[in-house]
């Protein structure tokens, strides 16, 4: 099991991790490389609930993670006798898994290939929690420009941070926020569209296919 510590380091760039892990998991020694991975949501409504490592905060974050309707299904081989080779997305596991389908009935979480499971199945990144939180100023007497990820316009705005406290929605740069907070919510909007396609797409095959 991978756990994620808290390290001093340089922040370069934005990057998220994905963990079942609870926010009071940290040890204070060399931050593991799987805490430097991005966190993916995906765009559908299921919600199961995940942790992953803020570089900026250096905190543990919940996020939820949420698959695709047919992605939920469970394997079903069918009662046929055929063995054609196909994929389904585990929901233990959160990968795509080889399983021989006997050619009748079954559900729609069969996928001809890997590469089709993977792209319709595989989460995807949306706008991360942090950028959710209000816009807060904090409680001390300094005056710092910084960014925040205005939800209601969309967009990375300035403002003046006091110094300390405040909430993690606080960037550096407009540059930075616009990194971690904007193009997560485009590329969210891209794949959300590109995976109704492959839906409708794959049912085809499902259904006239075995």
């Amino acid at each position: 099991m991978e756990f994620c510590v808290l390290a001093l380091f340089t922040l370069v760039s934005s990057f998220y991790n994905v963990l079942a892990l609870s926010p009071k998991v940290t040890i204070n020694v060399l931050l593991s490389d799987v805490c430097l991975l991005q966190v993916d949501e995906g765009p559908c409504r299921a919600e199961i609930e995940r942790y992953h490592y803020n570089t900026i905060t250096q905190k543990c974050e919940i996020f939820y993670y949420e698959v695709p309707q047919i992605c939920r299904f469970p394997k079903e081989e069918g009662p046929c006798r055929a063995l054609f080779q196909r994929y389904f997305f585990n929901m233990t596991t959160m990968q795509c898994e080889l399983f021989y389908y006997g050619g009748c009935q079954g559900n729609s979480n069969r996928f001809q290939d890997l590469t089709s499971c993977q792209e319709y199945c595989s989460p995807r990144k949306t706008v991360p929690v942090l950028c959710l939180d209000p816009l807060d100023k904090g409680r001390c007497s300094a005056s710092i420009p910084r960014y925040y990820y205005n939800t209601a316009t969309k967009m990375c705005e300035e403002f003046i941070y006091s110094g300390c406290g405040g909430s993690s929605n606080n960037f550096v740069s407009r540059h930075n926020c616009m990194d971690v907070c904007a193009k997560g919510r485009k590329k969210h909007m891209s794949h959300g569209k590109g995976r109704r396609m492959r839906q409708n797409r794959n049912n085809r095959i499902t259904f006239l296919q075995a």
